[in-house]
């Protein structure tokens, strides 16, 4: 008897004794055993942090080197260098601007490459599908 053969004898087995149960009509679901980490990122200290996924969650995340909060970047965020000022506020600037660094294999417009090609990049394209969230001008970063 092979290995898969003497599986589902046992299946059956526990089945009948009822220490198995399997009912067709639940949806199958997918549960991890693992925390989801995602990207946050300090805009104060310029650091990024994978930190644990809590969706609609209202407690802010703190950031562990300057107790500022963090905030949620999403998957496919790439984390600028900590000297680069620049991309550290275009970064800033798109995150105030409710744009999300999300990636489902959808063909979009890429964001900017630099922190001058954001105001016409955002007025190009005001529905941009990774422009997810509500503008927050609080975030905007500060001109130097």
């Amino acid at each position: 008897m092979s290995r898969k053969e003497e599986k589902n004898r046992r299946m059956e087995i526990r089945r009948d004794i009822g220490n198995r149960q399997i009912t067709t009509d639940s949806p199958i679901t997918t549960y991890y055993s693992y925390p989801y980490l995602v990207a946050h990122a300090c805009f104060s200290c310029q650091k990024s942090f994978k930190l644990t996924y809590q969706k609609d969650c209202e407690k802010e995340r703190i950031c562990p080197e300057c107790g500022k909060a963090v905030y949620l970047m999403e998957r496919a965020f790439k984390t600028p260098k900590r000297s680069d000022d620049e991309q550290w506020k275009k970064v800033q600037k798109l995150y105030a601007l409710g744009f999300r660094f999300q990636s489902y294999g959808r063909d979009y417009e890429p964001l900017p490459e630099r922190l001058q090609e954001v105001d016409t990049f955002v007025e190009s394209y005001p529905e941009h599908e990774l422009r997810v969230a509500k503008p927050d001008s609080s975030l905007l970063p500060s001109k130097q």
